[in-house]
Parts: C-alpha cells; sequence; structure tokens
C-alpha cells in the first residue's frame, strides 16, 4: 500500500502484521476496516454473528441459506496486513481476489483514500468511475 495512504489511516503502524477486515461494498470495490473500527460498531458485531452462526448445522440439511446471507461471509473477511519493505501489504483472500476478477501478475488494483479509509478498486471499477461526463457530476 502507498505511504502516504497508511499515513492518513493512522491505525496502520509499528513493525508487526496487524489484524484487520476487509469489507466488500461491490465486485469492484473493498474497504480495509480496523479491527477497532469492527469491534465498536453494532452493525459489523451483528455481521459477524450471523457469519458465525453459517458454520452450525441446519436441521434439515436439504434447508440452505439464502444466498445474501452466504455472501454476507463474502463480504466482511478477516485479512493481515504485513509490513515487509518497503511497505505494508494486503494479501486479498483468494475467494475476494476471484470476486473482482483480480489475477497475480496480470491485474492492477488501485489504492485510493475515501471518507477516512483505504479502499481498493479495480482498475475497470475506475474507469467507469470517470466515463460519466464531468457536466452530470458537477
Amino acid at each position: 500500500m502507498p505511504q502516504p495512504l497508511v499515513k492518513r489511516v493512522g491505525w496502520i503502524t509499528g513493525d508487526q502484521p496487524i489484524e484487520a477486515w476487509l469489507l466488500m461494498g461491490s465486485p469492484a470495490r473493498c474497504r480495509l476496516l480496523s479491527t477497532a473500527d469492527v469491534e465498536k460498531t453494532p452493525e459489523w458485531q451483528s455481521a459477524l454473528y450471523r457469519i458465525s452462526a453459517l458454520d452450525e448445522p441446519t436441521s434439515p440439511a436439504i434447508e440452505f441459506d439464502d444466498d445474501a446471507s452466504v455472501g454476507l461471509a463474502l463480504r466482511l473477511a478477516p485479512v493481515q496486513i504485513t509490513p515487509p519493505k518497503p511497505g505494508w501489504r494486503v494479501t486479498l483472500p483468494r475467494m475476494i481476489a476471484a470476486i473482482m476478477r483480480i489475477r497475480p501478475e496480470e491485474s492492477d488494483l488501485a489504492a485510493l483514500f475515501l471518507n477516512g479509509y483505504i479502499e481498493f478498486w479495480t482498475m475497470e471499477a475506475i474507469r467507469s468511475s470517470i466515463t460519466v461526463p464531468l457536466v452530470d457530476v458537477l
């Protein structure tokens, strides 16, 4: 991750790996959350409870959880931020990388600072975001 973005969030510090969360907002965009953000927000605690409930066996086995509930487990995923030189690094979980269509050595991912968070966008999402004429945005 670019050092200027890391400095702006303020919680990515030290020389040890940091546990964090990746929140997927869309198949082309996700946001990095601190563990403190997740722990202090009731909505995230509720989401984690619902995700952990997916590990429990259902009865009868023929019943399936709805797709949105299962998808929730993919939208809020634990990650580790590691401090190798020259900078901090986040490895996307394989499932999230597949959903975002990120291929190692082939795909680019943009790291942006938005609304106080580091976000990762696919190049396709970046391109799509600038196709709207400026007069419609302004």
